[in-house]
């Protein structure tokens, strides 16, 4: 199993990092993709992936400028973060003396429109999504896509500026089986997270069901989005498992297929190796 889309630089769940990542590993995880939000998270993840990184669980990282953090900066802050994140995802950006890595995608991008402040943002927003965009053509960097009720102005700059050869994912999708049908047709893949899991959520139903297998992921979106059966306890990438069945159970396959598929996916997606069976088994 694969977490496409995790947050363990998240002060709720960063000091307990270590515990988490026992845990994932003994569920059967073999790798995570942490999604970046900010500048300031970054150094966090590139720490996360020096210290959990080995051959037989990957740590991929995706920086980029979360919509609703871009939705705060003023102009001079948004422009500092877009040449920062040039430099960092290319692993040429230095924090604390330690350059970082180069990034395995670009995110989280794109556009919310879930409060009042955000809404009144879009422009400053759409601003920051074609900035990261065309940072992502140019290197040819995979997208993480955050989409929150700003389907139709999402989808119309991904069709008019376009999207990476590397594409991207959708991450914790939320719309209907025609909406993802879209984004299918665009090259992007689909990730779902605990919202799967709900009771009475007959569009995500209907969604997971016309993905085709490979193009769907799985994601925790931890310390959020815990799995219905899984309440009240904090998201962690163990509980991806709640996704995988609940997918298995929708779409009418094994839990194996999808676990197996889905990484094979976000493996191909981020361009991480799979780990050998030594390392899995030892």
């Amino acid at each position: 199993m694969f977490d496409s889309h995790c947050h363990l630089h998240d002060d709720r769940i960063y000091d307990h990092a270590e515990q988490v990542i026992a845990r994932a590993e003994q569920a059967g995880l073999s790798g995570v993709l942490l999604a970046g939000v900010d500048a300031a998270s970054w150094s966090r993840q590139d720490r996360l992936r020096v210290q959990f990184e080995s051959p037989s669980f990957s740590v991929g990282v995706a920086y980029g400028v979360h919509p609703q953090i871009a939705a705060s900066l003023s102009s001079s802050q948004l422009d500092e973060q877009l040449a920062q994140l040039r430099l960092a995802v290319r692993g040429q950006l230095s924090c604390d003396g330690v350059v970082l890595q180069a990034a395995h995608a670009i995110g989280e991008l794109g556009l919310d429109a879930s409060s009042e402040q955000t809404r009144a943002a879009l422009p400053v927003q759409e601003r920051a999504f074609r900035a990261q965009l065309a940072l992502s053509r140019e290197l040819n960097v995979p997208i993480v896509l955050h989409i929150l009720r700003t389907h139709p102005a999402t989808l119309r700059i991904l069709k008019s500026d376009g999207i990476p050869r590397a594409s991207g994912v959708v991450h914790s999708f939320g719309g209907s089986a025609e909406l993802c049908k879209e984004y299918v047709a665009l090259g992007l893949s689909i990730s779902f997270a605990g919202g799967i899991t709900l009771e009475h959520a007959p569009r995500l139903s209907a969604a997971a069901q016309v993905v085709p297998l490979g193009r769907l992921l799985v994601e925790t979106d931890a310390p959020d989005q815990t799995p219905l059966s899984l309440r009240p306890a904090r998201c962690e990438p163990a509980f991806v498992s709640a996704v995988i069945a609940k997918l298995a159970q929708l779409r009418g396959e094994t839990a194996l297929a999808i676990a197996k598929a889905s990484e094979e996916n976000a493996r191909r997606l981020f361009r991480l190796p799979m780990p050998s069976k030594s390392s899995r088994s030892g």
